[in-house]
């Protein structure tokens, strides 16, 4: 049962520019230092937006792809870091609230408190990316009361100073394993967080590694193990990668646009000496920034066109939105880039936020799947059709 409804009253144009700002105003300290933005969330709380897509039956805003991507690419267009995390627990809560467990009332109670933050983990140190095949070396013992008994590591933990629970990727230690996620609480004895973050972009994410040393779990925890390459478990993770790539082409394309915003405002107000008028005169930089509004407008459109079809869809299309996503995330690059070809040492000088933004962008083609795996399947699709 689908309990979502649409929330799109809530997400009012004057509350998303508002966050937007405000994420900004210490966006450059939080990259300088590497420091979590705790102060964002709190302020996400205040409006109930980290429960912007528990059900309404649960307390929460019931909100959907449509009104997670605005609310990502806003907050993302002021702190990058906050819109990455804001993107994964959206889709987390959504996953979860779809056929809520007794187990997940819990979360979505402490979603509304700012407490119910999610994230997943996936990667691992020694496996990388678990998109591109192979079995997690992240194992569950299943002891003889159900419980589990967890162990193993993984990278990139997303927000670890705030995240409440884990959605982990494991294997059984059963002769022919299955996978699955589990839920596990941050606050877990045996899990332990070690600092590894030192990134050139997304600084404030604090996706450090996680280790989990025999971690106790309650059978409950399980939210289904599947055998690997069961066609549950590739339905599964074509809602995953729906809205995943949606909602990562949504971050970077807001924060293409911060860099965008930022130019305009740069050409329109600098006046050299040796030109007696604002750079925005000159008819060879409004013509590269013609050429950035054309990539921005191709990012709206394939993102507006993608979030609304993925809503309204009774079967998920990975396909298509993993193309949204690599073309979005590829022009925000390249729009940033333009950015700083015009913008000279103002654009490279960290006082101003463009280097920044252009250094985050940059993080968008790592994040799975990356482009080489997206031409390769879009290709086959097309082919094998």
């Amino acid at each position: 049962m689908n309990t979502h409804n649409r929330s799109s009253a809530i997400l009012t144009e004057a509350l998303l520019r508002s966050l937007t700002d405000e994420f900004a105003a210490t966006a450059a300290r939080h990259d300088a230092d590497a420091s979590f933005p705790f102060e964002n969330f709190k302020r996400l709380t205040e409006h109930k937006l980290i429960a912007l897509t528990v059900p309404t039956t649960l307390g929460g805003l019931g909100g959907g792809l449509v009104d997670s991507a605005r609310l990502v690419s806003a907050v993302g267009a002021g702190e990058a870091s906050t819109g990455l995390l804001i993107a994964m627990n959206c889709m987390m809560h959504y996953l979860l609230g779809r056929n809520p467990s007794p187990a997940y009332e819990e979360i979505a109670n402490a979603a509304l408190k700012g407490t119910g933050v999610l994230n997943a983990l996936q990667a691992e140190p020694d496996l990388g990316s678990a998109v591109r095949g192979g079995l997690p070396g992240t194992v569950v013992s299943q002891q003889p009361d159900g419980s589990f008994r967890l162990n193993g590591r993984k990278a990139y933990a997303t927000g670890s100073p705030i995240v409440g629970w884990w959605l982990t990727l494991i294997r059984t230690d059963e002769d022919h394993p299955r996978i699955g996620t589990v839920l596990v609480p941050a606050n877990s004895p045996g899990l332990e967080i070690v600092p590894t973050w030192n990134h050139a972009g997304l600084r404030a994410t604090a996706s450090h590694e996680i280790r989990f040393n025999d971690v106790h779990l309650p059978e409950s925890a399980s939210t289904g193990l599947l055998p690997a390459g069961s066609p549950e478990l590739i339905s599964r993770r074509a809602v995953i990668d729906v809205w995943s790539c949606i909602l990562t082409a949504s971050l970077y394309d807001g924060i293409a646009k911060a860099g965008r915003d930022w130019l305009l405002g740069f050409l329109r107000e600098r006046t050299p000496s040796n030109l007696g008028a604002p750079l925005a005169t000159v008819p060879r930089l409004q013509g590269v920034v013609g050429e950035i509004e054309a990539l921005l407008l191709i990012n709206r459109v394939l993102i507006d066109n993608a979030v609304r079809a993925a809503d309204a869809a009774p079967v998920h299309d990975p396909v298509h939105a993993q193309m949204v996503k690599h073309i979005v995330t590829n022009n925000a690059v390249k729009a940033l880039e333009l950015a700083l070809s015009i913008s000279g040492n103002h654009g490279l000088d960290r006082a101003n936020p463009l280097e920044r933004h252009y250094r985050d962008a940059l993080c968008g083609r790592v994040h799975a799947p990356q482009s080489d795996t997206i031409l390769v399947n879009a290709g086959k699709a097309s082919l094998f059709a």
